[in-house]
């Protein structure tokens, strides 16, 4: 019995020996593994432009001039009138080449040979929309978006003549007058702001490119008008965003406090008013608002614009 012990004391003692041996001297084939991964060689990386590699493309930009057509910038870079022709009939259901506007963007992608035949025409619609016309082989045609970076920006204002003017004095983009107009339209007659009301506006900026092309979501706002501050407060319900005021009730009332966005007040009620033909003073019971043709007219309540053209001397 004694004998059995003794080799039962030898075993563990040799098989601790080999454990000891095996953890501080045994290589880890973990780390044989990480070191082959490291050795693999950095995957090449390329130039995209609207979701093409141009490396090897000769790249021309510039702007849809003034009775300028596709075919007339195409025949420029050796596309014939047969392709020019299948473009136009197969682009139809993607984007009517005819609705082409001058101004507007376009970038050539060449063959960097001796020919330079256009392989893409591309056409940037708006800041963010484009369509990519593909020459080579057969053609196709797609849109596409560009990236739109955003920035979350604030601005605070003292009104001294009107709002527009005040987000120009504080370097802010005054489209967000009538943004600001809209959200308030139920709560804020904006053809009655005074000299002295403030405003703070919290909102996303965005950019495309690095060039700024407008502004994004309003998040919150404060406008002081006559004495009072009203808030404003994006808020998502039912997957439904709206605005809301600081005490949880929604922006939209039953009225709207004006039949227009935000434009401008020709002539207002008055029992005296001096009549701009006739130079007599009389009653001119209602408000006169000047805006562009094609204006939308709103009702300011439930209900539908009955009457919107010219009467006698009472204009549009």
């Amino acid at each position: 019995m004694k004998r059995k012990r003794f080799f039962d004391i030898v075993i563990l003692i040799v098989l601790g020996i080999l454990v000891i041996f095996i953890s501080r001297f045994a290589v880890s084939p973990v780390i044989k593994t990480s070191q082959i991964l490291g050795e693999e060689k950095a995957k090449p990386v390329f130039t995209t432009e609207y979701g093409i590699i141009i490396d090897s493309l000769l790249i021309y930009k510039d702007k849809i001039k003034k009775n300028q057509f596709l075919a007339d910038i195409l025949l420029k870079y050796n596309v014939d009138y047969q392709k020019i022709d299948l473009l136009a009939k197969k682009s139809r259901e993607v984007f009517d080449v005819r609705k082409i506007r001058a101004g507007n963007k376009y970038t050539i992608l060449c063959k960097n040979d001796s020919l330079k035949e256009a392989l893409f025409f591309i056409y940037e619609s708006t800041a963010t929309d484009y369509v990519v016309f593909d020459l080579s082989d057969s053609v196709h045609i797609h849109k596409g978006k560009k990236e739109i970076d955003i920035i979350r920006a604030s601005t605070t204002g003292v009104i001294s003549s009107s709002l527009w003017n005040a987000m120009v004095e504080n370097n802010a983009d005054p489209n967000l007058a009538n943004d600001l107009s809209e959200i308030y339209a139920w709560t804020i007659d904006f053809f009655g702001i005074q000299k002295g009301d403030s405003y703070k506006v919290i909102y996303d900026k965005l950019f495309v490119d690095d060039n700024y092309i407008g502004v994004g979501r309003i998040y919150s706002a404060m406008f002081q008008h006559t004495g009072h501050d009203f808030y404003a407060f994006y808020f998502i319900q039912d997957s439904i965003g709206d605005y809301f005021d600081d005490e949880a009730g929604s922006m939209r009332r039953t009225f709207l406090k004006a039949p227009l966005r935000f434009k401008r007040i020709s002539s207002r009620f008055s029992y005296n008013r001096m009549h701009p033909v006739l130079k007599v003073r009389k009653p001119h019971l209602g408000v006169d608002y000047a805006a562009a043709s094609g204006t939308p007219v709103h009702a300011v309540g439930s209900g539908k614009v009955t009457f919107a053209h010219r009467k006698g001397p009472n204009g549009n």
